[in-house]
């Protein structure tokens, strides 16, 4: 069987350049013909690196169509991870990709979040990765496979959310009881780079939804204080959630980070029982799941 080649989109920002070093991992490598990083600048450091290791690079110009359109030039797999404020080359990249000429068989757009499909209300961030979603699937030969990790594991506990830990103070929409779904970023890139390495295109999925762990806003205020990430009692304050929720929604505010707050009690952030995990790291053989008590412990040995 021919190997795919294999693009990654957006490959130096903190998603990519996870995903590019489980591409490069020899339990993953072996089974691509190339791995490519598009960038609009190949000359950095990082990219010197990767290409020390095999990686070939690809520039583009973000608003040039044919640009875009020659840098997917042998490419079977893209996985796109750019960032959602570079709209203009997402735009590009769609055209692209929904392009005849285009030899990409398997997409997976910038999505590496919550499964916003389910959403009652809009929200412009989640509403251009719809329409873009939308646009990319007009082509009938192509296959496209959205990853639903939930919340960033590394980024989600945090006073942004409601988890002060350092302060011991909570703040939950709700009764804090729902659980949520958490997965590492270096774990989404090392299940993508396996389901990628190991599923063929036909039998790809249009979803892969992950749960590296999950917890409760209420357990991991116990894990902050069992795990010395504080010293005194949780403080918890508990805000009423349809009242919350009205006030975000009515506000059409670009900050996802309020709507995630009440999505997390609304249980539409929970990938516990129907997640992929052991499609993509079967009985955790390959990598142990970073776990929110693991961050818990990282964020206590922080100064």
């Amino acid at each position: 069987m021919t190997k795919p080649v294999v693009a990654v989109a957006g490959g130096t920002g903190t998603l990519g350049t996870e995903l590019i070093g489980a591409l490069l991992d020899p339990r993953f490598r072996s089974k691509y013909k190339d791995v490519i990083v598009l960038t609009r600048n190949v000359d950095t450091p990082q990219v010197a690196k990767w290409e020390q290791q095999g990686l070939l690079a690809r520039e583009y110009a973000a608003n040039d169509g044919q640009s875009v359109l020659d840098a997917l030039s042998g490419v079977d797999i893209l996985v796109n991870t750019v960032a959602s404020k570079d709209e203009g080359f997402k735009s590009q990249l769609a055209a692209a990709i929904a392009s005849t000429s285009s030899s990409v068989q398997l997409y997976l757009p910038s999505e590496f979040g919550v499964d916003h499909y389910i959403h009652d209300f809009k929200h412009p961030e989640w509403d251009k990765k719809k329409a873009h979603f939308e646009a990319v699937r007009q082509r009938e030969s192509l296959k496209v496979c959205r990853v639903f990790p939930g919340l960033f594991t590394d980024h989600s506990i945090g006073p942004w959310f409601g988890f002060d830990t350092k302060a011991a103070k909570y703040e939950f929409i709700g009764t804090g009881d729902t659980p949520v779904s958490f997965t590492s970023i270096a774990d989404i890139g090392k299940a993508v780079a396996n389901a990628i390495a190991n599923i063929p295109v036909k039998d790809f999925p249009e979803a892969l939804y992950l749960c590296g762990d999950s917890a409760s806003p209420r357990q991991l205020a116990g894990l902050a204080s069992a795990n010395g990430a504080t010293n005194a009692e949780p403080e918890i304050l508990l805000l009423e959630y349809p009242a919350y929720k009205e006030r975000v929604v009515a506000d059409i505010s670009l900050n996802p980070g309020w709507y995630l707050r009440f999505l997390m009690h609304e249980g539409k952030i929970d990938n516990k029982d129907r997640n992929d995990n052991e499609l993509v790291n079967p009985g955790e053989r390959l990598w142990k799941w970073k776990t929110v008590k693991d961050q818990v412990e990282a964020l206590a040995q922080e100064p």
